[in-house]
């Protein structure tokens, strides 16, 4: 009669913790984006390789490096490892659990006569998880160990493009370099052309001193120059996971010729394109099957336990079988259960803010590049003419100060004028290479453009290009 109870009990639960908790894998963020940017980009396909993107071997050879030795990428391999090791034990707990035992039971009596009891055999329990607990926590654990996928391709992102960084300011610092000995070059020569009016009487020793000053500022930029580079090299060989010290000889350091630029397509592919938004939709998808769990912690917990062996020293009249039906149901826990299932619900929300709020800023970087790249063209173009205004007014002055005709603080003036604006070339044209870089992180790193499919647009990207370099 009871085990006719045990069984209806158990039918009941099963019947009745069909579905105790309904998980939503359909999450957007809460927020309206558009159909799409402001400024559209080159339809163009995608391949996942964007560093290739700059056309640059050596750069491609230090990404490959970083990509295998990075010492960061090594720890989030490692913590993946673990995430795995996590989910393969949250799933273990669905199935039965088989233990072996065996014992040997010694007991003397007042008479000094002793009796052995020996038992072996092997012990089975097994949780059933009729509300789906273990199943929910499974999942859980499924989630976080993608989003733990999702969070190494994320700072992979984030390695490359620092490695691109760094590499393009290294260039940089290179072309200032040789920007500084030309300039030293050309101030040698305007000192020696001042020098040899004051010693015709043609000049006056302010010109002479005047234009030492110049050149001896002009070389005093060069240890400062040389120290940034060593600095950013050192850096560089951190980021390959190598000493600084031991940074191997890179035949490169130069600006590309930027391609059409990638594809950004509309606001909502981003989330897919990004890693970093879709490690926050697996951590979403986490927080609710934990949700799911602490529900399912408020029924009842059904359970069957066996044990079968052999006793009195393994004879076949000492077998035995025990079969145990459990069921144990909370009663009284003064809102403990209830309070963990709120906590998690306010976590599943808090991150579903925090979901929606990367999206937004995801948009932003992408909107923000955009401008930046559009308007850079701009600004490199405005610097190009200036360039050549301040190349034909320090000729000018120069010519019309060897003749006597001016003094020489004009050819000081047009001097300066020039140097400054072939300094700020070179930055912008760098400041052009981290504004791509950044484009291609906020899209996701997936966009890399190796064929042209559009010929006219090609020309006209190349026009672009031979205007400003």
């Amino acid at each position: 009669m009871i085990i006719k109870y045990n069984i209806l009990l158990l039918l009941f639960f099963v019947l009745a913790g069909c579905s105790v908790y309904s998980i939503n894998k359909e999450i957007s963020p809460l927020t309206d984006t558009g159909q799409g940017y402001s400024i559209e980009s080159d339809d163009l396909p995608i391949t996942g390789r964007w560093w290739e993107e700059f056309h640059d071997l050596s750069l491609n050879a230090l990404v490959e490096t970083a990509l295998v030795d990075n010492l960061t990428l090594k720890q989030l391999h490692e913590r993946i490892i673990q995430s795995e090791v996590q989910k393969k034990q949250s799933a273990s707990f669905l199935l039965p659990a088989i233990n072996v035992n065996a014992s040997e039971e010694i007991k003397w009596n007042k008479r000094n006569q002793q009796a052995d009891t020996e038992k072996a055999g092997a012990v089975l329990s097994w949780e059933l998880d009729l509300w789906g607990r273990l199943s929910a926590a499974r999942n859980s654990a499924e989630y976080e160990w993608l989003a733990s996928m999702e969070r190494l391709d994320a700072v992979t992102l984030l390695v490359t493009a620092e490695i691109a960084h760094t590499y393009f300011k290294i260039a940089e610092q290179r072309l200032k370099l040789d920007l500084l000995d030309r300039q030293i070059e050309a101030g040698e020569t305007l000192r020696e052309l001042v020098e040899l009016r004051f010693g015709y009487g043609a000049a006056s020793v302010v010109d002479v001193y005047q234009q030492r000053q110049q050149l001896a500022a002009t070389r005093a930029q060069v240890p400062v120059v040389k120290a940034q580079m060593v600095t950013l090299k050192n850096s560089l060989a951190v980021l390959i996971g190598t000493a600084p010290q031991d940074l191997p000889f890179v035949d490169g350091y130069r600006f590309s010729y930027l391609s059409l630029m990638p594809a950004t397509g509309i606001p909502s592919d981003l989330l897919c394109s990004r890693p970093d938004l879709r490690a926050l939709y697996n951590e979403l998808m986490a927080i609710d099957y934990s949700v799911a769990e602490a529900v399912a912690e408020r029924f009842p917990e059904v359970s069957i336990s066996a044990n079968a062996g052999f006793t009195e020293k393994f004879s076949a009249q000492g077998r035995f079988l025990t079969l145990v039906l459990n069921a144990v149901a909370p009663v009284l826990d003064w809102g403990r259960r209830s309070a963990e299932v709120a906590k998690r619900e306010s976590r599943f929300r808090e991150k579903l803010a925090e979901y929606s709020e990367a999206y937004l800023v995801a948009i932003k970087e992408v909107e923000n590049a955009l401008w930046q790249e559009h308007y850079q063209w701009d600004l490199l173009r405005a610097l190009k003419l200036q360039e050549g205004i301040a190349r034909s007014n320090l000729l000018e002055t120069r010519n019309r100060y060897s003749q006597g005709v001016t003094d020489y603080l004009p050819v000081l003036t047009a001097l300066q004028s020039l140097q400054r604006v072939e300094h700020d070339l070179i930055l912008q044209k760098r400041q052009l290479m981290s504004i791509r870089i950044l484009l291609h992180m906020a899209i996701g790193g997936g966009g890399v453009i190796n064929e042209y499919s559009d010929n006219s647009r090609a020309a006209s990207v190349t026009e672009n290009i031979e205007e400003v370099y």
